[in-house]
């Protein structure tokens, strides 16, 4: 089982690199505010290179301005790096390139309400229905195939993984132990650090308030609590099925987002 960490910036490289992990995600998943500079994305490859892990560029659904940003870091990967795509348009620039393309875990849809694993006297048909993700249907792998993709990504959700790659020609990644619920590019973290402005919480007004900010949010109608990472909503999911039935599904890599943790 491959073991890779997510982070975000250089600094929590330094801070949480552990020799466990044999490959890197350095980027952004759901903000094109937050895609690395091309020095940053050099300085990860030089650290990279000189302790024989491997380095993927984890990218987020984006406009044409985060399009442009992407494609100079996409000239300066190599056929060995990987791009972790979660926005078709992304997909389509990353085919025009070396490295590899990797379908992310928002690209491959998933029924990721917490409260369904909650929901009381569920059909049996239903409940594997919603374990499911895109990848279980044939017509979208063989979309995904004709960018060239032979790996997708997946959350671990509460009421179970339904998702079997096995046989498939594909192979399955799978994020660790936070599960994303959704995002939007209304950002309830933009202007939370300024007590002027605490009317216009939310306010399109990006100062990256989400490097200082996060928040923990309960509600009855929720058996865990809701996690407000940047502009996504997570929750936690401490439970992990042994390696040897994630590996009957065709899970071949755990990807751990402890750094949102922190």
């Amino acid at each position: 089982m491959e073991n890779v960490l997510v982070v975000k910036n250089f600094k929590q490289l330094e801070n949480f690199w552990e020799k466990d992990f044999s490959r890197i995600y350095f980027g952004a998943e759901t903000c094109e505010r937050k895609i690395p500079s091309l020095d940053e994305v050099n300085k990860t490859k030089k650290f990279c290179k000189q302790n024989s892990i491997d380095f993927s560029l984890l990218t987020p659904f984006v406009t044409d301005v985060g399009l442009k940003r992407l494609e100079s870091i996409f000239s300066i990967l190599s056929s060995k790096d990987e791009i972790i795509a979660n926005d078709f348009g992304v997909l389509c620039k990353a085919a025009e390139h070396e490295a590899v393309p990797v379908a992310g875990r928002l690209l491959n849809k998933q029924f990721r309400d917490p409260r369904i694993a909650s929901f009381s006297n569920m059909p049996k048909e239903l409940l594997s229905h919603l374990s499911l993700s895109q990848a279980s249907n044939p017509n979208f792998r063989t979309l995904l195939s004709s960018f060239g993709i032979k790996r997708v990504e997946l959350d671990n959700l509460l009421q179970g993984i339904g998702t079997n790659l096995s046989g498939t020609g594909f192979s399955a990644s799978l994020y660790y132990p936070t599960v994303f619920i959704a995002t939007t590019r209304f950002c309830l973290l933009a202007n939370c650090g300024r007590l002027s402005k605490v009317k216009k919480v939310g306010i399109f007004s990006c100062s990256k308030e989400c490097e200082k900010f996060s928040f923990e949010l309960s509600n009855s109608c929720f058996s865990t609590p809701l996690l407000l990472f940047e502009n996504a909503l997570f929750f936690e999911n401490k439970k992990l099925l042994p390696e040897k039935e994630l590996a009957s599904i065709g899970v071949d890599r755990i990807v751990s987002n402890k750094v949102l943790m922190q």
